[in-house]
């Protein structure tokens, strides 16, 4: 591997502690619910407590990575993973799992923020940003990540029980710290007087509020559908997982195929079409029952993945400051754990008394404020001092 390459490698094995695990839990809450006799409500606290940490943590760890080095945070959180791993798998009762999922929010939201700022310093290219296809690569694995999840933790709790989605970070751990520690770079950082938190463009702000509502829509179907195939349908927990393997899948293949599309027809075409599958998708999940047409719905949504993880990350760099680049990509961070707490706590309440259809009906009006959203989304650079005027996004 070239040393180009290497970068984003280690970024990436870091950073997928955070889609992995926020996504992982979605087959695990049924075995922990029965082990500890807690009732769906209180189960899905392991994932909106998560979520609802992660909306606050990723803004304060990119704000360290400025301040004090990406590198130094990024370790760090790869340490939090891997004692939380062991901690979580050995707890005895529920309240203590619940308490080192928090913790483990902590780690995971760490090593996001801290590794772009390392991408964004080391690899900027003239217009200040990384290459649009480092980008691509680097979140699309990501999101597969986060849709293989429920696949993973599957055949995970199948062999050895639901406490080894926890233990399985302790490896992983290791070896994105032995990566981070070989292949990241230091980075320096700015010690001038700043503000704690920097006041961001209304554009990202934006941007991320668009993030946001596509993960509520995402993470509804992470959650509904596995949990839908173990308690209505007799699934068992690998076998639901598999559900929601087209959306990892698709992530992968058409990912390429969104940036093709940017650099031909511009951003605006990528947020309109990957919202037009996000609510198709949406809209399948109403006539969910046969599994052909879970599979339906899950496939238009990975489609929407591909496109709107693209565009919107993308969009990231184009409305954030250079120096600030960690802040803005915890900022960004933190929308996905907005959609995904809102998601994971709408799941107690709408699954309970109105199965699958409440959820469907949820992601559809969720849905259709993307499409909105994506015809006026900013995607537009600020115009550069030197003249070089506005650009549509990669």
């Amino acid at each position: 591997m070239t040393r180009v390459g290497r970068l984003p490698a280690a970024v990436v094995l870091g950073s997928l502690f955070n889609p992995l695990n926020s996504s992982m839990i979605a087959v695990a809450l049924a075995g922990i619910e029965a082990e500890f006799r807690v009732g769906i409500a209180a189960v899905t606290w392991l994932a909106a407590g998560f979520y609802l940490t992660g909306i606050l943590v990723p803004p304060v760890m990119g704000t360290l990575a400025d301040r004090l080095g990406p590198r130094l945070v990024f370790c760090a959180g790869l340490v939090t993973m891997a004692v939380t791993g062991v901690l979580a798998a050995l707890a005895p009762t529920y309240p203590l799992l619940v308490a080192v999922r928090l913790l483990q929010a902590f780690g995971s939201c760490a090593t996001m923020p801290a590794g772009m700022a390392i991408v964004q310093a080391a690899m900027a290219g003239e217009d200040g940003r990384p290459p649009p296809r480092v980008i691509a690569t680097i979140f699309m694995v990501l999101t597969a990540s986060a849709a293989a999840g429920p696949v993973l933790g599957g055949f995970l709790i199948s062999l050895w029980g639901w406490r080894a989605i926890f233990l399985v970070n302790v490896p992983l751990a290791a070896v994105a710290l032995v990566a981070a520690l070989r292949w990241l770079p230091r980075v320096r950082v700015d010690g001038s007087r700043r503000a704690v938190l920097p006041r961001p463009d209304l554009r990202l702000l934006a941007t991320c509020g668009q993030f946001a509502m596509v993960n509520v829509v995402f993470y509804s179907a992470f959650f509904v559908v596995p949990l839908w195939a173990q308690r209505s349908a007799d699934v068992p927990a690998h076998v639901a997982g598999l559900l929601v393997l087209p959306m990892a899948a698709l992530a992968i293949v058409m990912t390429p195929v969104a940036v093709a599309l940017a650099a031909r027809a511009g951003m605006r075409a990528v947020l309109v079409l990957s919202a037009a599958l996000l609510l198709g998708g949406s809209l399948a999940m109403l006539a969910v029952g046969p599994v052909a047409l879970v599979l339906v719905a899950v496939s238009l949504l990975g489609l929407a993945s591909a496109f709107s993880q693209f565009g919107l990350n993308s969009l990231v760099f184009v409305h954030a400051a250079g120096r600030d680049t960690g802040v803005a990509v915890g900022l960004f961070q933190a929308s996905r754990y907005v959609g995904a707490a809102t998601a994971s706590s709408l799941l107690g309440v709408l699954f309970e008394r109105a199965g699958m259809g409440g959820s469907a009906w949820t992601m559809i009006g969720v849905s259709a404020v993307v499409l909105a959203g994506g015809l006026l989304l900013p995607v537009r650079r600020p115009v550069s001092p030197v003249g070089g005027g506005d650009r549509s996004g990669p």
